[in-house]
């Protein structure tokens, strides 16, 4: 049974249908930019059983369970997610890299892009061989050492994305006008 350690709080998601994640990380500004970000890490999520969640593109050749319990999820309407997600805004669904598992036979049908972020790291974007449906970021620090989270998009998760409970009304982007968004 996995488990994730979130300074005092231990997460396992079998036994435990809904928590609240300790991170204080609220808004914050991207380096560089007048980009104001939300996130919901102080929001009530409630946690699918382990292995409940799938990941799920538009054609179907790529499907897979989620192995890893979520930590976070946020909608971001900067103008690389816009980019991304050919809409108004891109949601994305942390986890935990440790955990995050894709079968092999399901690794040799995605192809990876990667692109250079605004803070001199590398983003890994992983997406469908298929038909292009993008299905997951892992950062590189400037050192090239992965990141600990991975970024999954929010619309190939059909069963998980409202799964949030209780978020505020924000969302992330451009200006502090986001912030008082009710």
């Amino acid at each position: 049974m996995p488990s994730v350690s979130l300074g005092q709080l231990i997460i396992i998601p079998q036994t435990l249908p809904s928590f609240v994640l300790p991170s204080a990380r609220d808004y914050w500004k991207l380096p560089g930019t007048t980009t104001l970000c939300y996130s919901s890490s102080n929001s009530r999520l409630s946690a699918a059983p382990y292995g409940k969640m799938q990941v799920s593109c538009q054609c179907t050749s790529i499907a897979f369970p989620l192995t890893a319990p979520l930590l976070d999820l946020y909608h971001c309407h900067c103008l690389e997610c816009q980019k991304q997600s050919s809409s108004a805004f891109g949601t994305s669904v942390i986890f935990p890299s440790f955990s995050f598992t894709i079968p092999a036979e399901t690794r040799s049908k995605l192809s990876v892009w990667t692109r250079p972020t605004k803070e001199d790291r590398s983003m890994d974007c992983y997406f469908c061989k298929e038909y292009r449906c993008r299905i997951y970021h892992h950062i590189r620090e400037v050192d090239g050492t992965l990141r600990s989270t991975v970024s999954v998009k929010g619309g190939v998760i059909p069963d998980g994305v409202e799964k949030l409970e209780g978020a505020p009304g924000g969302m992330v982007g451009r200006g502090p006008e986001t912030k008082e968004r009710k």
